[in-house]
């Protein structure tokens, strides 16, 4: 694509010689590897120096970022949001691969079920009576819908994604292999013996439009109303959220994050790895909570919490910047209190009564 094509798909301003605008680029690459075809990108002042030794033909940068010091200078394309024209131009150069539309013949659809135009059915999968699919749907090999799941148009399901019934999945939902939607709450009733008695899961899930689950992350379906995650939202690998969850808009949920049952997470709230919420409460609206730490209660909006249990972030930094100087303090404690033992013995023995 010319330069000044992408510049104008993308509305980016197109900084260079005349001739630039004539420049032809066929991918997008790493500042390293970028050969004179690739359009590559610089999104921090730290990158410049690794960006003037690049052969790349082009780079993408912020509005207000220096040109590379490198002779000749390269052709620049100013963007006000360098890493979402980045992914954008990704997207036009390097489009995701997509299997022709059809069914494969090894492919079992519940003759009850209703599949849109464009649809792509691979090998082996499974739909189940009563499914509704949208426009362009694309199922890998080895999906599984059970009954009754509805999706919406431009529904991707990456293989062995296994969907439970009375899912509702929105428009442009994409599935990454493993996900497991409307699987069973961990509910169970202690019995007086001790054991314990299954409680019937009978709700469903909900998913919004346009966003991602990412590998072998698991949706519970609600005991009895409906487990929700809301439009936008991006959900990493090996992330568990259970029964009753109700997650929000543009919610970042990264690998290894629980949230137990119950746990409502509002919009644009941002939970790193490995984070696990106690149930039964809220993460207001923006919030971060940084990786490994542990809430058990409510978060107010927009703040940003550490450690476990979770508490004010930049109370965190202070304490844990305080921890390596622990032996050191203890040491130093102890020959403080050593010397006001003795200063201690040492004024009681002058005040002492002479009792000669």
């Amino acid at each position: 694509m010319r330069l000044d094509d992408l510049a104008r798909r993308l509305n980016l301003t197109l900084e260079g010689p005349p001739a630039a605008v004539a420049i032809e680029v066929t991918s997008v690459a790493s500042l390293a590897s970028a050969t004179a075809s690739d359009l590559a990108f610089v999104l921090e002042p730290r990158h410049l120096a690794a960006a003037a030794r690049s052969n790349a033909g082009a780079l993408i940068v912020g509005q207000k970022m220096p040109a590379p010091a490198r002779t000749p200078a390269f052709p620049l394309l100013r963007a006000d949001e360098p890493a979402l024209a980045a992914a954008q131009a990704i997207a036009l150069l390097r489009p995701a691969w997509r299997p022709a539309p059809g069914i494969h013949p090894t492919a079992s659809i519940h003759p009850s079920a209703v599949v849109g135009p464009g649809a792509s059915i691979g090998a082996f999968v499974a739909i189940g009576e009563h499914c509704r699919l949208g426009r362009d749907a694309v199922l890998h090999p080895h999906v599984v819908l059970y009954p009754h799941v509805t999706a919406g148009d431009g529904f991707l399901a990456h293989a062995h994604a296994v969907v439970r019934e009375g899912t509702v999945i929105g428009d442009g939902v994409t599935l990454q292999p493993g996900v497991v939607l409307g699987g069973d709450g961990f509910g169970f009733a202690r019995r007086g013996d001790g054991s314990h008695a299954k409680i019937p899961q009978v709700g469903t899930v909900a998913i919004g439009d346009g966003a991602e689950i990412q590998a072998n992350s698991c949706i519970d379906r609600a005991s009895l109303d409906v487990t929700r995650i809301g439009p936008g939202t991006i959900i990493d690998n090996l992330v568990q959220v259970a029964h009753n969850c109700e997650v929000g808009a543009d919610v970042i949920l990264c690998s290894q994050v629980g949230l137990a049952g119950h746990t409502v997470i509002e919009d644009q709230a941002i939970l790193a790895g490995q984070v696990g919420v106690a149930g039964h409460c809220t993460v207001g609206r923006g919030a971060v909570i940084t990786a490994q730490s542990g809430t058990h209660g409510d978060i107010p909006p927009g703040v940003m919490i550490s450690g476990s249990p979770g508490f004010g972030h930049a109370e965190w930094l202070r304490a844990t910047s305080a921890f390596s100087r622990l032996p050191d303090m203890q040491r130093e404690l102890r020959r403080l209190r050593a010397e006001i033992e003795q200063i201690s013995a040492r004024l009681s023995s002058q005040s002492a009564p002479d009792q000669s």
